[in-house]
């Protein structure tokens, strides 16, 4: 998750005939990124809900990636099937499910809502295991390759392939310091993710050519 340094303003020494101590320095304060204001998690949206809409995936696929077609041990664990709590990109991928699931019918369509003719049935099969690795790799064979398709589609240059490529990093780096402070809370849900590097959003950044 990208940082956002906030300014604070630092207090001034009250006048004083003895010498006071030097107060500690105090740090700025800081806000998590709200992906929603970021310009990549916008392009990761933006290429998720066309990859889904293009595909025409099915509802069970749709349900089954935002974990409300699984079984959950409590409630709040949607999230993990597919995805890491907290990561930036995650969560603009995670919306983009949310969008296209809750996607209106066409007007005059006899009930048509989207394109393409869906996916296949290994991919269902996939998504329903109760292997933390085969889930999360099923549902990056989708996302990977839409990003790919809207990175062609903009015509990047190569300089800027580049710096998204960079931008992408550090969202690597930041989504294995997460995960790994996760795994380390009491009865957490992602102990099981040893083999997970970063979220499969970053890791399209791999395929860029």
């Amino acid at each position: 998750m990208k940082i956002i340094a906030l300014t604070v303003a630092l207090g001034t020494l009250l006048p004083s005939p003895v010498a006071l101590a030097e107060p500690e320095e105090k740090k700025p304060a800081k806000e998590n990124v709200v992906w929603s204001r970021d310009p990549l998690c916008q392009f990761v949206f933006f290429a998720v809900l066309e990859g889904l809409y293009r595909d025409g995936v099915q509802n069970e696929i749709v349900d089954l990636v935002l974990g409300e077609g699984a079984e959950k041990q409590k409630e709040g664990e949607e999230i993990t099937r597919c995805f890491v709590f907290k990561c930036e990109l995650c969560h603009a991928t995670y919306e983009a499910f949310k969008a296209y699931r809750t996607r209106p019918v066409f007007a005059n369509s006899a009930g048509q809502s989207t394109f393409g003719k869906g996916v296949g049935g290994k991919l269902l099969a996939d998504l329903k295991s109760e292997d933390a690795r085969q889930r999360v790799y099923a549902m990056g064979g989708l996302v990977r390759p839409w990003i790919q398709q809207r990175v062609k589609s903009h015509r990047l240059t190569k300089e800027e392939q580049e710096n998204m490529k960079k931008e992408l990093m550090v969202y690597i780096k930041e989504g294995r310091d997460l995960l790994s402070s996760l795994k380390q809370e009491p009865g957490s849900v992602y102990v099981t993710w040893n083999f997970y590097g970063s979220c499969q959003a970053c890791e399209a950044a791999k395929d860029f050519e």
